[in-house]
C-alpha cells in the first residue's frame, strides 16, 4: 500500500483525506460534549446530531451530479472548507442560538456528504485500475485509525482548553483537508456526458446506471441490513448487556477496540489480497456480522461477544474495499459519483432508521427476540444476494456480454 504515496497526486488525495477523516473522528465526541454543557443539553444533543445527519442525507443528494459535473478535487475542497468554516462558528462563537447550532451543524453534515460523493470516483481518476484495491485499503485503513483517536483526541483537548479547542481543531484539520485538495492536479477532470443536462436528469441517469448493475442493487440491499440491523443493534444493545449481564462497562471499550483493530485487519488482508470471486468471501464476511447481535443475545463469557466484534470488523472490510473497487470499475466515470452518493445515501440513511427503531422493538418483544432477529436478518440477506447473477464477482455478465459485442451489432 505504501508505494502509492510515492505517487504526487495520490499522496496529496490521501492527506487531504485523512485530514478530514481525523476530523469526522473528532468533530462528533466534541460536538456532544459542547453540547451537554449547555442548557437540557440532552435534549440539545439529540437535535444537533439529528440535524448533522439530516445535513448529511441532504447534501448526497445533489453531491453525486455536483462531483459528476466539476472537478472532483474542486469539489472535496469546497466541501472540506464548508465543514470548516461551519464547524468553526460553533467553537468560536459563545452562546450561539441552538437553532443556529443546529443550521451550522447541517452545513458540516452536508458537506460530508458532498466529500464522500466526490472522494472515490476522484481515486478512480488519479490511479490505474490494479492499483485500486489498495488505494480503498489505505483510504480505509487510515479512516479506521482516525476514527479510534480521533474521540480520545477531542476529549484530551476538551479537558485541557474546553469546548472551543476541540472544535476549532476539528475545523482547523478540515481547512488543511480543503487546503490539501486545492493541489491535486487539475487535469484529472471527470468526463461529462450531455453538457447542460438538468439535475433530475442527471440524477435519473444515475438510477439507470444503477438499474444495470445487479450485484450493486443486491449488496446495498444487504449493506443496508446490516446498518439498519446489525451496526444499530450493536451500538444500541452493547452497553446494555455491558451493564445488565456483565455488570461493568469495560465490555464496551473492548468489544469497540476488537471491532477497529479487526477493520484494519481487514483492510491490511485486502490490500495484498485479490480473490477471483470476490462477491463470495465479501458476502460471506459481510453475513458473518450478524454473529455480533447473536452473541449479545445469547453469550455469557465477554470474550465471545469481544471475538464476534472482531470478526465483524474484518469482515466490514473484507466487503467495503472490493465493493468500493467494484463501482470504480464497472461504473463508468462520468457517473461513478451519482452511485457513490446512492450507496451513502440509502445504506447511511437508513441508520438512523435502525437507532430509532431497536429500542420501540426491544420493549416490544423483548432484547433476545430482537438481537436474534437482527443477526439471522444480517446473515441471510448476505447469502442470499450471492443468489443475484454477477454478485459472485461483482459484476453483471449483461454488461460484460455488451462490452465483447463487436461494433455495429445490435439486438
Amino acid at each position: 500500500m505504501l508505494t502509492l504515496l510515492r505517487e504526487r497526486a495520490f499522496r496529496r488525495l490521501w492527506l487531504s483525506y485523512s485530514a478530514s477523516a481525523a476530523a469526522t473522528g473528532m468533530m462528533p465526541t466534541a460536538l456532544t460534549l459542547a453540547v451537554l454543557d449547555r442548557p437540557q443539553g440532552l435534549t440539545a444533543l439529540g437535535l444537533v446530531l439529528g440535524a448533522r445527519t439530516l445535513g448529511f442525507v441532504v447534501g448526497s443528494l445533489p453531491g453525486g451530479i455536483i462531483a459528476d459535473r466539476y472537478p472532483r478535487a474542486v469539489v472535496l475542497a469546497i466541501s472540506s472548507a464548508v465543514r470548516g468554516g461551519a464547524t468553526a462558528v460553533v467553537g468560536l462563537v459563545a452562546g450561539l442560538p441552538l437553532l443556529v447550532i443546529c443550521a451550522a451543524i447541517c452545513c458540516a453534515g452536508a458537506g460530508e456528504g458532498v466529500f464522500r460523493s466526490a472522494y472515490q470516483p476522484l481515486v478512480a481518476e488519479l490511479l490505474a485500475k490494479d492499483r485500486l484495491q489498495e488505494a480503498n485499503a489505505i483510504t480505509t485503513l487510515s479512516l479506521r485509525i482516525c476514527l479510534v483517536g480521533g474521540p480520545t483526541a477531542a476529549v484530551a483537548l476538551y479537558t485541557a482548553a474546553g469546548q472551543s479547542l476541540s472544535l476549532t481543531a476539528s475545523a482547523a484539520l478540515w481547512m488543511v483537508s480543503a487546503l490539501l485538495a486545492t493541489t491535486i492536479p487539475r487535469h484529472h477532470a471527470a468526463p461529462t456526458e450531455k453538457a447542460g443536462a438538468n439535475a433530475l436528469t442527471e440524477f435519473r441517469q444515475g438510477l439507470a446506471e444503477a438499474r444495470r448493475h445487479r450485484w450493486f442493487l443486491a449488496g446495498l440491499t444487504a449493506l443496508a441490513c446490516w446498518l439498519a440491523l446489525g451496526e444499530a443493534a450493536k451500538y444500541v444493545m452493547l452497553p446494555v448487556v455491558s451493564r445488565q449481564r456483565f455488570d461493568s462497562t469495560t465490555l464496551i471499550g473492548l468489544a469497540l477496540g476488537a471491532y477497529a483493530a479487526g477493520a484494519i485487519a481487514g483492510a491490511v488482508l485486502m490490500s495484498r489480497w485479490r480473490p477471483r470471486r470476490v462477491g463470495i468471501p465479501a458476502m460471506i464476511m459481510l453475513g458473518g456480522y450478524g454473529l455480533v447481535p447473536i452473541s449479545l443475545a445469547y453469550a455469557s463469557h465477554s470474550w465471545i461477544i469481544v471475538a464476534a466484534c472482531a470478526i465483524g470488523g474484518i469482515g466490514i472490510e473484507v466487503f467495503n474495499i472490493p465493493w468500493f473497487t467494484a463501482i470504480q470499475r464497472e461504473v463508468p466515470a462520468c457517473l461513478q459519483a451519482r452511485i457513490s452518493s446512492l450507496d451513502f445515501l440509502v445504506s447511511y440513511g437508513l441508520s438512523p432508521v435502525g437507532f430509532a427503531l431497536i429500542p420501540i422493538m426491544v420493549h416490544a418483544v423483548g432484547a433476545q427476540t430482537v438481537l436474534t432477529g437482527s443477526g439471522l436478518l444480517v446473515i441471510c440477506s448476505a447469502l442470499l444476494a450471492l443468489l443475484v447473477p454477477g454478485m459472485t464477482e461483482f459484476s453483471d455478465p449483461r454488461n460484460r456480454e455488451r462490452q465483447q459485442e463487436p461494433a455495429g451489432v445490435t439486438g
